[in-house]
């Protein structure tokens, strides 16, 4: 797992938002959430959000965890929609979605929370979200498609929405909801 934050944006506090990067750099669409991680580095985050880029392994989380309010995975996610349009999905919403949706990962992502929710107890009254890049192409390459790419000014905003109702209130945003066919 690449830790992709500086000191000065590490709050261990209770309260405090983790956005995690999930997906493989090699496999095209697939390493959307590592390269929104990349992007948002080089932007001014709120001093309460961490950034960590976890590449294929949610499992790793296991070691930098402490006692987070919430956490916002970005990963490629096949839900039946266009390349590039954006799902959020709240962790109760992916437990009925298991079956429909699909990873390319050592576990499905519902599988890993649902095994990160039991194992930590920090975790507890963790609020899970997960914002999904519906794919184009999954194969062989660090490039991604110009639809996937398209979208990362618009899963920017919605990443800095999802941090700032954090610290506003504990609703989760509408904006965006994708829908699971």
């Amino acid at each position: 797992m690449r830790v992709a934050f500086s000191d000065e944006r590490v709050d261990k506090s209770p309260g405090q938002t983790l956005i995690v990067g999930v997906g493989n750099r090699l496999l095209g669409d697939e390493g959307i959430g590592p390269h929104i991680i990349d992007h948002l580095l080089k932007l001014p985050m709120p001093p309460d959000v961490s950034i960590v880029d976890c590449g294929c392994d949610l499992l790793n989380l296991v070691s930098y965890l402490d006692k987070p309010q919430k956490i916002i995975l970005v990963d490629a996610i096949r839900a039946g929609g266009k390349p590039g349009q954006i799902h959020r999905f709240d962790f109760n919403e992916l437990q009925g979605a298991q079956t429909k949706s699909h990873s390319a990962h050592q576990m499905k992502v519902v599988d890993v929370l649902r095994l990160l929710k039991q194992v930590c107890p920090c975790l507890a009254d963790c609020k899970f979200i997960l914002i999904g890049i519906e794919p184009k192409a999954i194969y062989l390459s660090t490039d991604l498609s110009k639809e996937v790419r398209d979208s990362i000014v618009d899963l920017t905003g919605l990443l800095l929405q999802e941090t700032s109702l954090s610290r506003e209130r504990e609703e989760p945003s509408t904006a965006i909801k994708g829908e699971l066919n």
